[in-house]
């Protein structure tokens, strides 16, 4: 299908097969680069960022990632920190108003409209189709004895269709990418696409796996913290909140421990932590709030590896919204703090274990800028998603981790089964996390973040 010519603003072009496709994005290593100088370019980058983010925080208007969709036109944004640039999607001409920030960017920024076949409306209007005409998330194939598993449908970045992701039998593989001719993924493709009347593209994508742990912390609570869940496995503390009615609580992911009253405890000493609050959770969000008697929480992110045990933290300064191209740090009490890790797609609906679909979720890999290539390992369900500000002072809030995607081999700081606590740990390491935008989540619970 041949697409509108493309609008171009500003000198500096990025191709499009660059940044359409939901992969992962990578950065080239600074050969030779000193470690003083890596900081500053690491600092530089940050900076960037965070005005890239302004400027598109400006053309969304303050909207979440989903809400974007009303407005007319929109497909999606792309920052580009490495290059000071912005990709915006629009199908039709851009309205004024976004002209005009265009024609004004900051001192070195670039940006260029590319023509989407749809808008984020129009595709919001046919995943929402997909979903009514889906049982139980499931595809029936012509020679395919099984259903198909749906796992995940997300817009496409660059706007040309809807992206479904898919689990079978056939045609598996070990990483999301596009199936070739003939295979059971162009099946789903056109399945898909008669149901939600838009142009559809399959990605094998393995269904999303709910992660389940800094081992004893102790009131005022720290997000990032090590948990024992109500069930005895390990997951993550995250942000503290106040709720509606002014009180305290400290948050994780709902499939960690969703029933009323169950027990938090630390991960080292199992001192209580607090409650499952019942009334202050949602399966769609994957977010729990927990009671906590003490009454009392700091909004501060434990940061360093996991295995740190002299308190090192950094204080959150507010929250954002996520941009595709935005780098980000997950902050698991298992697997520590991940950095360098760069979103590939936002405004996803993804099925988890739990046969709970949680509709507004982002993905984003590890880049060559990660350690490791991991973004997260088991025990980090639940954790904190943030984007690193201040130079590397503080951090800004961006999600809680909920799933994964492409399990990759683990590096030697992760090999071996570990006993920590009388509970043995094997290590199974991620290349790609997916995770609830914190904008969302204080939207939909009516929780306020709390600040360090």
């Amino acid at each position: 299908m041949k697409h509108a010519a493309r609008h171009r603003w500003m000198a500096f072009v990025v191709p499009a097969a660059a940044l359409a496709a939901a992969v992962p994005f990578f950065v080239p290593p600074l050969a030779g680069a000193s470690p003083a100088s890596g900081v500053r370019t690491a600092a530089r980058i940050d900076e960037r960022q965070q005005v890239l983010d302004a400027v598109a925080g400006q053309i969304t208007e303050g909207l979440s990632e989903s809400d974007r969709a009303h407005i007319p036109g929109f497909a999606d944004i792309v920052v580009d920190p490495d290059h000071n640039h912005l990709r915006l999607y629009w199908k039709g001409a851009p309205p004024q108003r976004v002209r005009r920030i265009l024609a004004r960017l900051p001192h070195g920024v670039t940006a260029e409209v590319d023509a989407a076949r749809y808008s984020k409306a129009e595709l919001h209007a046919a995943r929402a189709k997909l979903l009514r005409r889906l049982t139980s998330m499931n595809l029936r194939i012509a020679g395919v004895p099984t259903p198909v598993r749906v796992t995940s449908i997300g817009p496409a970045v660059d706007g040309s269709g809807l992206e479904v992701g898919y689990e079978s039998g056939a045609g598996r593989a070990n990483s999301p990418m596009a199936v070739k001719q003939g295979s059971v993924g162009q099946q789903v493709a056109a399945a898909a696409g008669r149901l939600a009347g838009v142009h559809t593209a399959a990605i094998h994508r393995l269904q999303s796996v709910d992660l389940a742990s800094r081992q004893h912390d102790h009131s005022p609570w720290t997000g990032a913290s090590a948990l024992h869940n109500p069930g005895g496995g390990i997951c993550s503390g995250s942000f503290s909140v106040k709720n509606a009615k002014g009180q305290y609580m400290l948050t994780s992911a709902y499939h960690c421990g969703s029933d009323a009253g169950g027990r938090w405890t630390t991960w080292w000493g199992g001192d209580l932590v607090g409650t499952t609050d019942a009334s202050q959770e949602s399966p769609q969000d994957d977010v729990v709030g927990i009671n906590l008697p003490s009454q009392q929480a700091r909004g501060w992110l434990y940061d360093g590896p996991a295995s740190r045990t002299d308190g090192y933290a950094k204080p959150l300064v507010g929250w954002g919204h996520n941009n595709v191209g935005d780098y980000v740090c997950t902050d698991g009490a298992n697997g520590g703090v991940h950095c360098g890790v760069r979103i590939a797609q936002t405004d996803i609906g993804v099925t988890g274990p739990n046969q709970i679909y949680r509709p507004d979720v982002d993905l984003a890999y590890a880049t060559s800028a990660t350690p490791g290539g991991v973004a997260a390992i088991n025990g980090d369900s639940g954790g904190p998603v943030f984007a690193s500000v201040r130079n590397h002072t503080a951090d800004e809030a961006r999600g809680m981790i909920t799933a994964l995607d492409r399990t990759v081999t683990c590096p030697p700081a992760y090999n071996g089964d570990t006993v920590l606590d009388g509970h043995l740990r094997t290590p199974w390491c991620l290349a790609g996390v997916y995770y609830v935008p914190i904008g969302q989540t204080l939207h939909d619970m009516h929780w306020t973040l709390v600040t360090g």
